[in-house]
């Protein structure tokens, strides 16, 4: 599945073709150091191989390689929430180092969004940020989320406490 969008940039489900693509790119830690501890670093081919295979069974799609004229330069998707939290939908999404402040990111999110209103029952779709990664908060609030909450000392990340930023977008202010 691709859904195309403006300047080159398309999300792809995940093949074959993104497997030695994908480690290399994400085998940064600058890259890291914005994402859960649960991000493998270093990023192996093993863990490249590992995600493009775990992604292969889920229809529709929940995760998708971000490209830019045909080229892999970073990755986003969700995870969706069980039970009561059932219509919830939490956004992530990394880009290469070599491709941040392009714009790409914030046209992923917008491409992003709508396919999951449409695909799935989910009433919020959030994202969390650690506070000293402004630039991802810019590129939710240019892809149309409120900030929500502010959750102080909400994480630990190599040794030092700090707020999570959570924004929101609902299916009532897409529609």
């Amino acid at each position: 599945m691709k859904i195309e969008g403006e300047n080159g940039i398309t999300l792809n489900t995940w093949g074959g073709q993104h497997f030695h693509k994908l480690y290399p790119l994400a085998n940064n830690p600058a890259i890291t150091k914005n994402l859960k501890d649960s991000f493998p670093q270093p990023y192996t081919l093993h863990d490249a191989r590992f995600w493009i295979e775990h992604n292969i069974k889920f229809n529709p799609p929940q995760n998708f390689a971000i490209e830019k004229d045909g080229t892999l330069v970073g990755a986003i998707g969700i995870h969706k929430g069980e039970n009561e939290l059932r219509t919830n939908m939490e956004l992530g999404f990394w880009l290469g180092e070599q491709f941040w402040g392009q714009g790409i990111a914030t046209e992923a999110v917008k491409l992003f969004v709508p396919y999951l209103f449409k695909n799935f029952e989910v009433l919020r779709v959030f994202a969390t940020v650690y506070d000293f990664n402004v630039p991802c908060m810019r590129v939710l609030q240019k892809a149309g989320f409120e900030e929500e909450a502010i959750l102080k000392g909400g994480f630990i990340k190599n040794g030092t406490v700090g707020d999570i930023f959570q924004f929101v977008k609902l299916r009532e202010d897409y529609l």
